[in-house]
């Protein structure tokens, strides 16, 4: 991998990638995250499409708004493929017109596809209460995935035992005893959601 350097627009850039935390109810990053790795890679559009198991896009982001990659000549391109969940994938994508990529450019997604995978995988869950800290989300996201403390643990890159602690603190105010009744009240809360309150 060759050197990367940063100048401090890079660096301010990076950093708001990786302190970036995933919208609520929304598939994909907001745009601004796009708008910073479009000045980390710099390209002439930048988009990510999510798929579902059959190959149909469910949702879009493409930066400039309204680029259309089949009325000019072939770009080069740069992607990256991010499996989401059982038969979703999210592709991100960057075109250049002006010249090729670099093996800098690659270089910088590599660096960049951890903060990335994060965004895309750590989707807040609706179906939790808001009491719950991200790193306790997380880790009923995985339980009710089928993960085992381990497996969570080597995933977290955490100890076994902050694991335990996390579902500890998560059982607590879920009010529940295990990890079977967190996901049957997380499974209860997606079949019977909550009815939004009349406006007054």
């Amino acid at each position: 991998m060759p050197d990367v350097l940063l100048s401090d627009t890079d660096q301010a850039a990076l950093r708001a990638l990786v302190a970036a935390e995933p919208v609520p109810g929304t598939p994909l990053p907001a745009s601004s995250m796009l708008d910073q790795l479009a000045r980390l890679i710099p390209c002439d559009a930048i988009g990510m499409v999510v798929r579902d198991a059959s190959g149909s896009v469910v949702d879009t982001v493409v930066s400039p708004r309204g680029y259309d990659d089949r009325t000019a000549p072939q770009p080069d391109a740069l992607c990256l493929v991010f499996r989401t969940g059982p038969g979703r994938e999210v592709q991100l994508w960057l075109d250049r017109r002006s010249g090729r990529f670099c093996p800098r450019d690659a270089a910088m997604l590599r660096i960049l596809a951890p903060a990335l995978e994060r965004l895309l995988r750590d989707r807040p869950d609706p179906r939790l209460p808001d009491c719950l800290t991200l790193q306790e989300r997380r880790v009923l996201d995985l339980v009710a995935a089928g993960w085992s403390n381990p497996e969570i643990a080597e995933r977290m890159c955490v100890a076994t035992s902050t694991v335990r602690k996390h579902l500890e603190h998560a059982y607590r105010k879920l009010g529940v005893g295990n990890r079977h009744a967190a996901i049957a009240l997380m499974h209860a809360a997606v079949a019977h959601p909550p009815k939004d309150s009349p406006v007054r």
